[in-house]
């Protein structure tokens, strides 16, 4: 009798965990565009910081929304569409990465931009990853 009652139990188990994992598998990452932001940076100070003390920024900036304003040093697209923006930060040999999943528009190589994005840490770049572009200005604007 027991056991006419645990298999069904056990397969209804397994099947919702199935499911919920198959959900969560499938789940939309949030972008940057609609959270609020916890610190707002330069670009050079947020690449400053990392170089200067890896550990105190990454505590202060590691998976925080942050808003970092910068002029834009190159803009590169993988195979997939996925666009990254360097920003730049005075080290010829460092920047901060912006990576957009999923770019609306293409800022301009030379312009001030604010762009808000998840800080993923320090690799030699700033790393800021689900990145939305929140604002722009040319370098021949005032």
């Amino acid at each position: 009798m027991k056991k006419k009652i645990l298999l069904p139990i056990a397969l209804i188990v397994v099947a919702v965990a199935a499911y919920i994992g198959v959900r969560m598998y499938n789940a939309e990452v949030p972008s940057a565009s609609g959270m609020s932001v916890d610190t707002k940076i330069q670009a050079d100070a947020l690449f400053n910081a990392f170089t200067s003390d890896e550990v105190g920024a990454g505590k202060a900036y590691n998976d925080k929304v942050i808003e970092v304003t910068g002029i834009v040093r190159d803009i590169t697209r993988s195979a997939d569409g996925r666009m990254s923006v360097l920003l730049e930060t005075g080290d010829p040999l460092g920047a901060v990465v912006c990576e957009f999943p999923d770019p609306t528009e293409d800022p301009v190589v030379g312009s001030e931009v604010v762009i808000k994005g998840f800080c993923a840490g320090f690799n030699l770049d700033v790393l800021l990853q689900r990145c939305a572009l929140t604002g722009t200005r040319n370098s021949d604007q005032p």
